[in-house]
């Protein structure tokens, strides 16, 4: 019975741990208290992490992150620098030992992200996951609205200790004109500025491209991220 309720305890410490670990890395709406103290002045853009994985999303959104986070005041490394850099440094994994944890669902390596603030690339990482990257058209036969949807969290680790400094999810969605295949209006949805006696083509009921719907995310990380704290009054 004793050996029993031993291994009882332990896995429940380690099921416990896991969980722990899990939320950690899920957290959406976290800010760090001492976030002034780590004095985060360089962050490096990590590749975007897609769930599941879509050809050309992680580029797309990467691409749209690099060109909306420039104004928010720090200095940005970009993922080709970062590579870069870290080949330079004679270690080109830390890439994908950092971003490994982040598929499996867990908080990254950190051991691997200090490694990069040992080597000087930077003083905080920001890895961003997508958890939702869909668009869905609608037939000129059929009534409804076509909609693109993305949904991101991202998350900014400190190089120095591997805390969690900031994260945040995001979501945007965007829909085209409502569809009614007899050609009636329909009360309190807009038309697309289509009159109701044209002849509605799939162009027409397009939703947003993916590109317009990342840029607007991309955004919206902006102006969530916590700008570079101010330096201490001498």
């Amino acid at each position: 019975m004793r050996t029993s309720m031993r291994s009882f305890l332990v896995l429940a410490a380690v099921a416990t741990q896991v969980t722990a670990a899990t939320a950690a890395n899920k957290q959406t709406d976290y800010f760090n208290r001492q976030f002034a103290s780590f004095n985060v002045r360089t962050v490096a853009l990590m590749p975007v992490v897609v769930l599941p994985s879509v050809n050309g999303a992680a580029d797309m959104m990467g691409q749209s992150l690099e060109k909306s986070l420039a104004p928010v005041g720090y200095h940005w490394v970009s993922v080709p620098a970062l590579r870069a850099a870290l080949v330079a440094a004679k270690q080109p994994g830390l890439v994908d030992a950092v971003n490994e944890g982040i598929r499996k669902g867990v908080p990254p390596d950190t051991t691997a992200l200090r490694s990069l603030g040992q080597i000087g690339v930077a003083d905080a990482v920001l890895t961003s996951v997508i958890s939702t990257w869909e668009r869905e058209t609608i037939d000129v036969t059929m009534a409804g609205q076509s909609m693109t949807q993305i949904a991101m969290t991202s998350y900014l680790y400190s190089t120095k200790t591997g805390e969690l400094l900031w994260s945040h999810k995001f979501q945007v969605k965007g829909e085209g004109p409502y569809n009614n295949p007899d050609g009636s209006e329909v009360v309190g949805v807009k038309s697309g500025g289509l009159e109701s006696n044209q002849m509605r083509t799939s162009t027409s009921l397009d939703p947003p491209t993916y590109e317009e719907i990342a840029v607007k995310l991309a955004g919206q990380v902006r102006d969530s991220l916590p700008p570079p704290a101010k330096p201490a009054a001498p």
